[in-house]
């Protein structure tokens, strides 16, 4: 199992010195949402080959993975591959990770199972599948507060759906300790679906990705994690809560 930490175009200097401190963490999940953020990481290369760091990216969270009119949904998929095309020249990127996207809540109530489907083709896309080849597309748990929106994937029931539908063997599920405090399912069901856990703790009601210890995490977290033993751990954590955190790994 490899521990990461996640990084954003703002901080991603930080990131790496803390890597340098911190030989525990071997992995940065980067998070982009315009392909001209791509050159943030690219201009990093010589320092994260010489701390032998892997890398992956989070996708945009406007990415939408549900939606209905296909134009938009398909110009999503063109994002990823464009994306990873410009990547590949430098790194080799081990996952994307994604969220499964958001609907009216109207019409989400009234028939989940069409935007499921819409997930399910986006997954499958022959295009999507050809240029990521056998890279991993992680989709992930999140919250949903149920207002004039609603988050897709904020229930085992959305996964299970996926999984028994797709024909993509690259897929596999994020599980976010975080969402799941807010928005809890029996995501225990799809464990064996699992590569990447998000791990941050919070109050239960906002997503505050603070460190162990700091919110209401209960420590059957470590069991779950040993059963698990994901490929990797990723801190989506503050930085200053990062060494307390990982005193418990």
């Amino acid at each position: 199992m490899k521990i990461g930490i996640s990084a954003l175009k703002f901080n991603l200097e930080d990131a790496l010195n803390i890597c340098k401190k911190n030989k525990k963490i071997s992995h940065i999940e980067m998070g982009i949402d315009n392909l001209e953020d791509v050159e943030s990481l690219r201009k990093y290369k010589d320092e994260i080959n010489k701390l032998n760091l892997s890398i992956s990216i989070h996708l945009p969270m406007e990415l939408n993975t549900c939606e209905d009119i296909k134009f938009i949904r398909n110009s999503w998929v063109d994002f990823i591959c464009e994306m990873d095309k410009i990547l590949s020249l430098d790194f080799d990127i081990k996952y994307y990770n994604a969220h499964l996207g958001y609907i009216m809540s109207t019409r989400l109530d009234k028939n989940r199972q069409r935007y499921l489907q819409n997930t399910v083709e986006f997954l499958n896309d022959e295009k999507l599948k050809n240029n990521l080849q056998n890279k991993i597309i992680s989709i992930e748990n999140t919250y949903s507060k149920k207002g004039d929106f609603s988050n897709v994937g904020n229930s085992v029931y959305d996964f299970k759906y996926i999984f028994d539908k797709i024909e993509n063997d690259n897929v596999y599920f994020c599980y976010d300790t975080g969402h799941d405090l807010i928005d809890n399912s029996d995501y225990e069901q799809i464990f064996d679906k699992i590569k990447i856990i998000h791990f941050s703790d919070n109050n239960g009601k906002e997503d505050l990705h603070i460190g162990y210890t700091k919110g209401i995490l209960d420590s059957s977290i470590f069991e779950k994690i040993e059963n698990v033993n994901p490929d990797y751990l990723i801190l989506e954590i503050n930085f200053d809560d990062i060494e307390n955190t990982l005193r418990y790994f």
